[in-house]
């Protein structure tokens, strides 16, 4: 078969949520782009990330809720069980649907534009697809994404069955009856979550972390309420991991106690890597990371090689989708202007784990801000422990709310945040501190009561106190 020689302006490697951005915005600017995707098509949010462990998470949801009816005064006249085995097809039904306008974005590209397969780089302007096709080009953005990695004590026994990544895991036939997660990040903790509630007994594994977490006293609130309806174990130590008959039989130790525990299957989400193998970029000498990502500037997502662009998980493991598309956005731009860059900004920082309670996470983290207070720019700290009010009314207690504001500016900084309906006070937060508001302007805004947003308000107060009670020295 005869080499398919093809030339453009600008390559994008990777169709996922970083790279169909790249790709919508170069070649928006009238230049001729080629995608490059090795599949499957739909991106990783929609197929094994946002999408589906968005409809786990409500499905759990509206199953745990029938089952607190009883905190209500409600009861049931009658005994009943969940039929879960149609979950998993209604998920990949959803999931279709979702990713139906992507996958029609991307078949309306000219085929001579679009090629499926590994791409390998050459050199510096040229890369081959399938070894059938070689694609020279001016520029070139790399948005291949992350993958789930098993680690060794586990990929020991992947090959017998019954150890999963996020990439199958949403593909099986029915949910198992028991699993351990490994792993307390985005996706252990709500798959965790979400399994607990639709019938699956579920232990979640984590790494002495939780989620992107910096403030300790948020971390334990969190765990304090999560360990009321699901296991989740952060500082404990595996042994051993036998494979039996029909499952896996897990030794770990916590608090020194040797623990055992039998799980049908096995859930690996703690590691994901960049998909960058097979690029050949460390033989081009493009500089990576410790943990193997491609470094970029972050204002225009050049890598060292000047007219290679990267953008989402590829430069940052963990990103959220807003975060990867702004880099998208970026990268595509740039690519198709070079050498004359624009600098972007970065997006402002909300982030959100929908979980119950629900986890946030807006501007600067705690760590963040006590580094900066280390150069003398000092701040005061909001905490609102939520058990009363409102959320002792509507049985949604637990959970803290922390916050940390400028002491010069009285502006907020960041915040930190573990309670019932987070996201919503989480972009009521972004708004005020994207205004640049203080404290007690924020304070001053119209609050409905009873409400849950009603919190803010309380932590602004406070906050104002505090660095009241500072300037005149109490």
């Amino acid at each position: 078969m005869s080499e398919i020689v093809l030339s453009c302006d600008t390559v994008i490697i990777g169709a996922g949520s970083a790279g169909l951005e790249a790709y919508k915005v170069a070649s928006a600017s009238g230049a001729h782009c080629i995608l490059v995707e090795s599949g499957p098509l739909g991106t990783s949010a929609k197929r094994t990330g946002d999408t589906p462990l968005s409809y786990l998470s409500a499905a759990g949801r509206h199953c745990h809720s029938l089952m607190e009816l009883d905190k209500y005064g409600v009861g049931m006249s009658f005994d009943f069980a969940f039929d879960t085995d149609h979950v998993l097809n209604t998920l990949r039904a959803v999931r279709a649907k979702d990713t139906s306008e992507i996958l029609s974005f991307i078949y309306r590209i000219p085929e001579s534009n679009r090629l499926i397969g590994r791409a390998r780089l050459l050199d510096e302007h040229s890369l081959m697809v399938n070894e059938s096709h070689k694609v020279n080009f001016k520029t070139a953005v790399i948005a291949t994404g992350s993958v789930p990695v098993v680690p060794y004590e586990l990929s020991q026994h992947q090959a017998s069955g019954g150890i999963f990544t996020t990439n199958d895991f949403f593909d099986l036939d029915h949910l198992p009856n028991s699993m351990a997660i490994f792993g307390s990040n985005r996706e252990g903790l709500q798959l965790g979550q979400a399994l607990s509630y639709l019938g699956v007994k579920v232990i979640v594994f984590g790494n002495q972390n939780l989620w992107n977490l910096t403030d300790d006293s948020v971390v334990s609130a969190a765990v304090d309420v999560f360990n009321d309806r699901f296991d989740l174990v952060l500082d404990s130590y595996i042994t051993a991991i036998e494979r039996y008959d029909r499952g896996y039989g897990i030794y770990y130790l916590e608090s020194n106690y040797e623990n055992h525990l039998e799980v049908e299957t096995i859930l690996a989400c703690s590691i994901r890597y960049p998909k960058l193998d097979g690029l050949h970029l460390r033989e081009l000498g493009m500089s990576l990371g410790r943990t193997g990502c491609i470094n970029v500037d972050e204002q225009t997502m050049q890598t060292s090689i000047p007219h290679i662009f990267a953008a989402g998980d590829v430069t940052a493991l963990n990103m959220t989708t807003a975060s990867a598309r702004a880099q998208g956005i970026a990268a595509g731009t740039n690519a198709v202007n070079y050498p004359n860059l624009k600098k972007f900004t970065q997006p402002f920082k909300l982030n959100i784990l929908a979980t119950d309670p629900e986890l946030a996470m807006v501007g600067m983290t705690y760590e963040e801000v006590k580094q900066r207070a280390k150069s003398g720019q000092s701040f005061v700290s909001s905490e609102i422990r939520l058990n009363d009010g409102f959320f002792r009314v509507t049985q949604n207690e637990g959970g803290l709310f922390r916050m940390y504001v400028d002491e010069a500016s009285h502006k907020i900084l960041g915040s930190e945040i573990c309670m019932h309906d987070a996201s919503h006070i989480a972009h009521m937060l972004a708004m005020a501190m994207s205004q640049e508001l203080t404290v007690e302007q924020v304070a001053a805004l119209p609050y409905f009561n009873p409400s849950y947003e009603s919190v803010l308000k309380k932590a602004c107060e406070q906050a104002t106190k505090t660095i009241e009670r500072k300037v005149i020295g109490l």
